[in-house]
């Protein structure tokens, strides 16, 4: 195998591993969400920088998620 296709191959191996890794969502709290503050508690919880706003059903308030390696 040349250097060439040696690296190809090893980055391919790298991508497909961080893709199988699980991913979990937790709900951290369900109203008053703000990207930073979001960002700190879920980075606190899990040491991961996975957060996002999910606005509620309504659309009127967001709430907090953790997105995590499970």
């Amino acid at each position: 195998m040349s250097k060439f296709s040696f690296v190809h191959f090893i980055l391919l191996v790298l991508i497909f591993s961080v893709y199988a890794q699980k991913r979990c969502r937790e709900l951290l709290y369900p109203s008053n969400c703000t990207l930073l503050d979001c960002g700190e508690k879920c980075f606190n919880k899990h040491h991961d920088q996975g957060h996002t706003c999910i606005a509620n059903p309504a659309g009127t308030d967001y709430a907090c998620y953790c997105i995590y390696n499970c």
